[in-house]
């Protein structure tokens, strides 16, 4: 099991793409973070409250990009044939969708706890020098709201995993996992509201439940533990329908 984590950490890291939107889901959240406490840090009401809705909110185009990564992973190697000799040399190839989803596990966490520390301190930093008070013990739910966007890049990297075993194509993947929380779910939602005359039906779509978990202010639905363990579900089914597939199909 050590080999395939290690060919499958070789594989990840020796594609250019990935360091690429690797690179992009880092700076992003943390050019736009410290950006804003450079020139919002002396203004009146400025706090660690700030801060926490900027890098959180800024953080969810980094969980949609691993979740992006580990989509493509897949699919660019289903794609190449480059996945025949893995299976080949593991028939077990349950095994290599256990390695995959640990090496990018992984790669989330790295990413996602560099945004983090780094955006915080930075950007505390910098707006303290410019006359603001940020002190995250003050900010009700912020430690949470910062654990948050951890477990979300984590699971959202199980998420892109899964569809990627599913549909085995990279545009398919990507424009799914982009569109669906920004597009269809809503569409889904407000529909679902309409016909049962309920307006927290949306709060319950997958998605919506697990951005709420990295939102200083969840939505109105389930609570912050109820949506991570909520979404958590519904990515390791995808990951398991994801995996069955493979199983039952030719490479």
């Amino acid at each position: 099991m050590i080999d395939l984590l290690r060919s499958e950490q070789i594989k990840l890291r020796t594609v250019v793409m990935h360091w690429v939107l690797a690179i992009i889901a880092v700076a992003f959240p943390l050019v736009i973070t410290l950006l804003t406490a450079f020139f919002n840090g002396d203004d009146d009401g400025w706090s660690g409250r700030s801060l926490i809705e900027v890098l959180s909110g800024t953080s969810f185009m980094s969980v949609l990009l691993i979740s992006v990564i580990a989509a493509a992973s897949v699919t660019g190697e289903f794609g190449f044939g480059t996945i025949r000799p893995t299976f080949t040399a593991t028939p077990r190839r349950t095994r290599v969708v256990v390695a995959k989803a640990v090496v990018l596990m992984v790669l989330a966490l790295e990413i996602q706890i560099t945004v983090v520390i780094v955006g915080w301190f930075a950007g505390s930093a910098i707006a303290e020098r410019r006359g603001a008070t940020v002190d995250l013990g003050s900010v009700e739910a912020g430690v949470e709201t910062l654990g948050g966007t951890i477990i979300l890049a984590v699971l959202m990297a199980v998420l892109g995993l899964g569809l990627g075993l599913l549909m085995r194509s990279t545009p398919a993947a990507v424009a799914t996992l982009i569109l669906w929380p920004l597009l269809v779910e809503n569409l889904i939602g407000g529909l679902l509201g309409v016909i049962f005359d309920s307006g927290g039906i949306a709060a319950w779509m997958p998605l919506r439940a697990g951005f709420s978990m990295a939102t200083l202010e969840p939505f109105d639905g389930p609570s912050r533990l109820v949506a991570g363990i909520y979404f958590g579900a519904v990515t390791m089914a995808v990951l398991a329908l994801g995996t069955w597939n493979v199983n039952r199909r030719d490479a």
